[in-house]
């Protein structure tokens, strides 16, 4: 519910309010910053996790509660202001135990997105891709330059599939070449190493990237995860192992978890997960659940 002190500069917002204006947008992210706050209990994270995570938790309650409220240009001007306004207030409104707590082990932590979106963190080992691209290419990609069949296209087309498999028309697309020709390049690339195939036909072709230039072992994960979820479409399947590569490793919240996936549906599969040995729980904030891979799933540095 809206508190009375913000309705009540929403309202003067809308009216304008010249030289006062910046006056009252502290006090519209000042008040979002508290009820951010004390929606989030304090948990057991790293300060600095903590303060990112309230700081994409307010980014994006400025989102939902100033919709339609204040113009385009006001809401960049506040969404700018935040880096200015957020050290000023953060350590004012936030309890001393949450800002002295921390956790055993330092966390990279997926900032904070639309339930439906896809993780950000990095599932690229691009030091090994890097020395790939520079010795195993030569013999692979066309001696005669194309437009985006190139060392930089074919690194921008990985990054793109964040280590997940793809198709055949996929390539195709990307590179605007044939079917015939992907499909030539596809099975050059997974004999130099690059990319694998995962042994199906037809419409069931995927290809992926090599375990050794992903920071997850993939293709074991993949195998472990079709057996915790056996009762889910293989086509799930694959969206959740895809989207566990994905992650890279980075601890992530358990509203990030797949779109596809709500409700009970989504509790029962991150239970097997956990039970299968795949998922553990890193840290809580209030009722928010911090989850990420087990250590066994990662490749040595």
């Amino acid at each position: 519910m809206e508190s009375r002190y913000l309705a009540g500069a929403w309202e003067l917002n809308r009216r304008g309010v010249g030289p006062d204006q910046e006056k009252l947008d502290r006090v519209l992210v000042g008040g979002l910053l508290l009820e951010t706050i004390l929606e989030a209990p304090r948990g057991p994270l790293d300060p600095e996790i903590c303060r990112r995570f309230i700081k994409n938790r307010l980014k994006h309650k400025l989102v939902t509660c100033l919709a339609g409220r204040v113009t385009l240009d006001h809401f960049r001007t506040l969404v700018n202001h935040l880096d200015r306004w957020l050290p000023r207030y953060y350590p004012l409104v936030l309890p001393s135990e949450a800002a002295s707590g921390g956790s055993p082990e330092p966390l990279k932590v997926m900032p904070f997105r639309d339930p439906a979106s896809h993780p950000v963190g990095n599932p690229l080992r691009e030091e090994a891709l890097d020395r790939w691209l520079a010795e195993g290419v030569r013999q692979v990609l066309p001696q005669r330059p194309h437009r985006k069949l190139n060392p930089r296209g074919l690194r921008e087309f990985l990054h793109r599939t964040r280590g997940g498999c793809f198709r055949v028309k996929d390539f195709e697309a990307h590179f605007r070449i044939d079917r015939k020709t992907a499909w030539e390049y596809l099975k050059k690339l997974c004999a130099a190493g690059l990319l694998y195939h995962n042994g199906e036909r037809s419409a069931a072709v995927r290809y992926c990237l090599a375990d050794a230039l992903l920071v997850v072992k993939a293709s074991a994960l993949r195998l472990k995860t079709a057996a915790a979820l056996e009762n889910l479409p293989r086509v799930r399947v694959q969206e959740v192992a895809d989207w566990l590569i994905a992650s890279g490793g980075d601890a992530f919240w358990v509203s990030q978890f797949p779109g596809f996936l709500k409700g009970p549906r989504r509790a029962e599969v991150l239970a097997r997960l956990e039970v299968a040995g795949i998922l553990e729980t890193a840290g809580h904030w209030g009722v928010e659940q911090l989850l990420r891979l087990t250590r066994p799933w990662l490749q040595k540095s």
